[in-house]
């Protein structure tokens, strides 16, 4: 694979928009796919995206809402929909890869964080339920978009269980300011990307309570605590969660309104409806969906996940965010371990 292989990133939300640029901006041949076609359009016509957030887009990048063409050719395709539209994407790649008659199969990276509600399969799990014969690896870590679009640096995980997969990914996405180190643990950088947006959740909403570090650092502790041992249940090793899939991820996804799921806790427990709180940020708050399905993970395996289960109480109407702390907090009293 040489430098100016074919690099595809399908979806131009936020983190997809931020990818392509990021990417770009190192010499990397990119083509960007939106469902949108006057999207595209626009893309190619003004180098820039304007919602959800503003990316100026260099002109090395070429936006199609024609999916195959886009596909056509390239070495790496980055998922960056949502959760709960992998599927759909994914079928309609493997649709098009069976129609090419091409000598290679593209390496599948899955920037996408969360759980599929129908089969609570994690992302890598969905694409190769659809596309059985491909190499897949996943790309976590705290990678906040607009940190990263101001030229920040920042570093993130490529997991695989195939090593010289990983290496491949690693060599062709790493750039400057933006370090990739490899993981073989693909459950643990998974579950860990994606449990620590129902934390992040809960995060913000400790601090639109005002209830202080204390209490802040409590939650994000114990809320570690949580990610590890349901991560560790469905396979993980645990040290992976003390990673920057887990840990690193957590902490900058906690830290302030730079996240969507942390704005969207702190809007909440100040009486805004969801409805609204989605109308304001305007782009997909994976947390809302993860919070209901590894609360259904957790009852199937019978692990007690607090904090999970409080979040998912509130964001269901079930409590108040007042009444899921009070509930935190009068716990039976128990060993830290």
């Amino acid at each position: 694979m040489t430098e100016v292989a074919k690099l595809a990133v399908l979806g131009a939300g936020s983190w997809g928009a931020t990818l392509a640029r990021t990417f770009a901006s190192a010499g990397r041949n990119v083509h960007l796919y939106t469902r949108d076609d006057d999207k595209a359009e626009f893309i190619n016509s003004h180098h820039l995206i304007t919602k959800p957030i503003t990316v100026d887009i260099p002109e090395n990048v070429l936006a199609s809402s024609d999916l195959a063409s886009v596909v056509e050719g390239a070495r790496i395709l980055v998922f960056c929909c949502t959760s709960q539209s992998v599927r759909e994407l994914a079928t309609k790649v493997q649709e098009i890869l069976s129609g090419l008659e091409q000598k290679f199969k593209p390496i599948i990276v899955s920037a996408v964080k969360g759980l599929e509600l129908s089969t609570l399969y994690r992302m890598s799990e969905v694409i190769l339920d659809v596309i059985p014969d491909i190499d897949v690896c996943c790309l976590s870590g705290p990678n906040l978009a607009s940190e990263i679009l101001r030229g920040l640096p920042a570093a993130a995980v490529i997991a695989s269980s195939n090593q010289a997969t990983a290496s491949i990914i690693q060599k062709e996405l790493s750039i400057s300011k933006f370090r990739l180190y490899t993981n073989a643990d693909m459950i643990g950088v998974e579950f860990g990307g994606t449990t620590k947006n129902v934390i992040a959740i809960a995060a913000g909403a400790s601090d639109g309570l005002n209830l202080g570090a204390n209490a802040k650092a409590a939650l994000l502790t114990r809320g570690l605590a949580e990610m590890t041992r349901l991560s560790v249940a469905m396979g993980a090793k645990p040290l992976t969660l003390a990673g920057l899939a887990g840990i690193g991820d957590l902490l900058a996804t906690c830290d302030g309104a730079a996240s969507r799921n942390y704005r969207l806790g702190n809007l909440f427990v100040k009486g805004k409806a969801l409805e609204d709180i989605f109308a304001e940020i305007g782009a997909a708050i994976e947390g809302v969906p993860t919070a209901k399905a590894i609360c259904e993970l957790s009852q199937r395996l019978n692990i007690d996940l607090p904090i999970a289960t409080q979040v998912q109480a509130a964001l269901s109407g079930k409590t108040s965010p007042e009444g899921a702390i009070m509930t935190l907090m009068s716990r039976p009293l128990a060993s830290e371990q």
